[in-house]
């Protein structure tokens, strides 16, 4: 016997759009951080990598708002971008650590 897929449905559409925009918007934040690092952003906000960096965290927010429905359940919502975001600050502060 087949297990059926799990339809997607709305009902926990709080608690996927909170964990997108609080866990989801960490996560974005991080990957920027770490992009920074690695391509040796300075602070001056009118240089290219800034701008760069600045314009990318936006795109990845609104993607990631914009797929937060595609979790199955707001609790799985919750760790798969929690999780995203302490790996991507835990690679920040280890990219912090060698330079």
């Amino acid at each position: 016997m087949t297990k059926l897929p799990q339809t997607l449905d709305n009902r926990h559409w709080i608690a996927k759009v909170s964990a997108a925009v609080l866990a989801g918007g960490g996560m974005t934040f991080a990957i920027m951080a770490d992009l920074g690092r690695l391509i040796g952003a300075n602070g001056d906000p009118r240089s290219l990598s800034a701008q760069a960096l600045m314009w990318l965290t936006a795109v990845l927010w609104v993607l990631v708002l914009g797929t937060c429905f595609l979790f199955p359940t707001g609790r799985r919502a919750w760790a798969m971008l929690g999780g995203g975001c302490v790996a991507f600050w835990g690679l920040f502060l280890l990219l912090r650590a060698l330079s």
